[in-house]
């Protein structure tokens, strides 16, 4: 009997990944609110609204529901996250621009920013097969399972060194002989008692087993299980024990799932002409309905609406936690834009919808039209440095609420003979039509929030407060930032705007403007909260601020004329004044917005008026950019045109005129007081003075001149369908991310090229 070969048993590398849950948070801030409401909805008594309130709370934060959806960091982030696990560093920031960070002691993601959920995290070495999908095993586990891999050593024989030697002393017969005998105890492995690795703690009751150097099962020690098993290894000649499948290392999971994607995209072509050839029967190519397909469709279930709303919840997050792969260095940031929101927080929260994920989109858009934007304009050639962040204020504003008021329940019952103080919302609220009082409360309840002088004032702190953190945790995180000159933009939507520009309004004023300040809006002379840092620019997206404006009896002026001697002021029509402190000021809307309001007749009434608002260009592409660029060719040459033939008329004129008063040679002979008594009795000329000092009032707002700019509409669309979708479809708008881009970025080279002017 000869011995067998004893070979040493060498363990491949383990290849570790990070990864993170995008599904069954540990904490969600906006699913406690939304239990907390609930609660306080149907119950009155605020000691039982109390205890039911910290009960839906805790149930909401400790979710028993495991994790079922993953996603992998990326290379960059895998990398940072194993060193910082290395070296005992807690705290990792990671993804796009280092917008999230993940505590490497609690094994959570959570977003930097702004408020979110809070997701788990694994340090992955070995993966579980369930449904199709190879998710993280629990460390814990993973780590018993790696100890067993070690002990049992499920490498038994390296078959490569007998193969060479069998080829060169056997034919071919013999050499087949040896293959099959080699192979066979491999495909036939029994698995001794000893093989079996038994796991503790709550994973008590199941063991592994370890079938190939990269691949093992996990197996539980009941009566059923063991019957299943023995009928499995029969079934498959032992290449299925039963129970779930495991794979050592991130690199193994990846072969498998790129067989996988290998044979659906086999299958999918495959179907794809067995279709081809089952829809040759059908008429014009297009597929027959059953008469009870669109009953399927308008009578779903509850049941499937949630599962539904729930797969689509765990794809934004899944585009809110990515962004990107992140395997690039991070970006050099040097233009902050902070978005504001604006009515209906509350509900989009209820419903399911989230500000957060709209500011995420509006990143996205940017990026992707970034090059459509710069394309051949010079003063763009630079890399995209745009940062978007939102600010969240609405949870701030408790309305008709006190925090102290929890702790009063004496007063509540009645046992004090103090006050009970105001009553909530939620206790003046009727029951009957609970959806349609949900959106007023919601919804519609902003704007009287906003527009009493208590609440406006709260609001007006809370969204400045949360700005400031916002953008003192970014400088902490981002140095450099200032050593580069970064600039701030703020981006309001509807009600927001209307925050944003009051916020800009009650900056305090320097030294050199304050002697000019005259006749100034009340909001001015408030003492409230102000930003720590100057803004550069400020859009107002779909904003009524123009109809606030003209209720409080408010115009517009630059802080930029504040260096001059104030306007003379009419006594009979005396009119307040508002100075925001932002170099440039743009409104955008869309024409069919039914919230929107223009701005330019509020900074020059007469003029402003019969300005036309200024449509902004249309690069969504389609046949409607073919036909605006041969339009906008055409209009060029027209004004070209124009603009000589006004040049030419007026120099014939101004002939006639001056032989008529006996000057043959005007520009020789003509002296000053001739000219100044020319432009007082001329109306013509006296009209394009006053039109040239309003247009100088609107271009110290922004370098173009113009203030109102609108969103131009597709070929196929209908302004009167299109009314109650636009004043939300701001953020995905193509043009929107390229009018920001644009202008920003042109602001900035102005600034560059008037400081080295100054310089030199």
């Amino acid at each position: 009997m000869t011995e067998s070969k004893d070979i040493s048993f060498k363990i491949p590398p383990l290849v570790i990944h990070w990864f993170h849950a995008i599904d069954s948070p540990i904490v969600d801030p906006i699913a406690i609110r939304k239990a907390k409401r609930e609660k306080t909805f149907t119950s009155i008594s605020r000691s039982n609204a109390s205890l039911a309130t910290s009960t839906s709370a805790s149930s909401a934060s400790s979710n028993t529901n495991k994790p079922k959806n993953w996603v992998p960091f990326s290379k960059r982030d895998n990398t940072a996250l194993e060193k910082a696990f290395e070296n005992g560093t807690n705290v990792v920031s990671v993804n796009e621009d280092h917008l999230f960070q993940v505590d490497i002691y609690k094994r959570e993601i959570s977003p930097v920013y702004w408020e979110g959920p809070v997701f788990e995290v694994r340090r992955a070495t070995w993966f579980m097969q369930t449904d199709s999908k190879w998710l993280p095993c629990e460390e814990n586990m993973a780590k018993q399972i790696e100890q067993g891999y070690h002990k049992h050593k499920p490498i038994k024989s390296e078959p490569e060194e007998i193969v060479p030697l069998v080829e060169k002393e056997m034919d071919i017969g013999q050499v087949d002989e040896a293959k099959e005998a080699q192979t066979k105890p491999i495909v036939e492995l029994k698995v001794e008692e000893e093989q079996k690795e038994y796991l503790l703690g709550p994973y008590l009751g199941q063991y592994v087993v370890y079938s190939s150097p990269t691949q093992a099962w996990l197996l539980y020690d009941t009566a059923p299980a063991k019957i299943a098993k023995s009928f499995l290894e029969k079934l498959t000649n032992n290449q299925n024990l039963g129970g779930i499948k495991l794979l050592r290392g991130h690199n193994e999971v990846e072969k498998e799932t790129a067989k996988k994607e290998l044979e659906v995209k086999k299958n999918k072509a495959s179907e794809e002409d067995s279709n081809k050839r089952l829809h040759l029967d059908l008429e014009d190519g297009k597929p027959r309905l059953s008469t009870d397909s669109g009953d399927l469709s308008r009578n779903i279930s509850p049941q499937k609406k949630k599962e539904l709303e729930e797969k689509e919840m765990i794809k934004q997050r899944a585009e809110d936690y990515d962004n990107e792969d992140s395997e690039e260095d991070i970006r050099n940031i040097d233009q902050i834009v902070f978005v504001i929101h604006g009515i209906g927080q509350q509900m989009s929260e209820r419903m399911g919808q989230n500000f957060v994920h709209d500011v995420n989109v509006l990143r996205k858009t940017i990026k992707s039209t970034w090059p459509i934007a710069v394309s051949g304009t010079e003063s763009l050639d630079c890399p995209n440095g745009i940062q978007v962040l939102p600010i969240l204020w609405r949870k701030g504003i408790l309305f008709g609420t006190d925090n102290t008021d929890e702790t009063k329940l004496e007063s509540d019952i009645g046992i004090s003979d103090d006050d009970d103080g105001c009553p909530t919302l939620d206790e003046i609220t009727l029951e009957g039509a609970p959806n349609i009082r949900t959106l007023v409360s919601d919804v519609f309840l902003d704007i009287p929030l906003y527009l009493t002088s208590k609440y406006h004032d709260l609001m007006i702190h809370v969204v400045t407060k949360e700005i400031n953190r916002v953008y003192k945790l970014f400088i902490e995180r981002n140095p450099y930032f200032l050593k580069n000159n970064g600039q701030v933009t703020i981006v309001a939507h509807s009600l927001g705007s209307l925050l944003g520009f009051d916020i800009l309004s009650v900056q305090p004023f320097s030294n050199i403007q304050k002697p000019n300040v005259q006749n100034t809006s009340g909001y001015n002379e408030k003492n409230l909260a102000t930003l720590n840092f100057p803004v550069k620019n400020y859009f107002a997206l779909g904003s009524p601020l123009g109809m606030i404006m003209l209720l409080r009896g408010n115009k517009m002026i630059s802080r930029k004329t504040l260096t001059e001697p104030p306007p003379k002021q009419n006594d009979d029509n005396p009119v307040s004044f508002v100075y925001p402190a932002a170099d440039n000021i743009y409104n955008i809307f869309h024409k069919s917005d039914p919230v929107a309001y223009r701005l330019e007749p509020l900074v020059v009434r007469h003029y402003g008026a019969k300005l036309k608002p200024v449509p902004i260009p249309y690069i969504k592409g389609g046949l409607k950019s073919m036909l605006d660029a041969g339009f906008n060719a055409g209009s060029d040459l027209a004004n070209r045109a124009g603009a000589m033939f006004e040049s030419i008329k007026t120099g014939f004129t101004s002939s006639l005129l001056m032989r008529g008063l006996g000057f043959s040679k005007p520009l020789e002979y003509a002296g000053s007081e001739l000219q100044e008594w020319q432009s007082q009795t001329d109306p013509n000329i006296m009209t394009t003075r006053a039109n040239a000092k309003s247009a100088s009032k609107l271009k110290f707002l922004n370098p173009t001149g113009r203030l109102d700019f609108y969103l131009q509409e597709g070929l196929l669309e209908n302004a009167y369908l299109s009314a109650l979708s636009v004043h939300m479809s701001y953020w995905q708008d193509v043009d929107v991310a390229g009018f920001l881009i644009r202008e920003i970025y042109q602001n900035q080279a102005q600034d560059e090229k008037k400081s080295i002017t100054t310089i030199v």
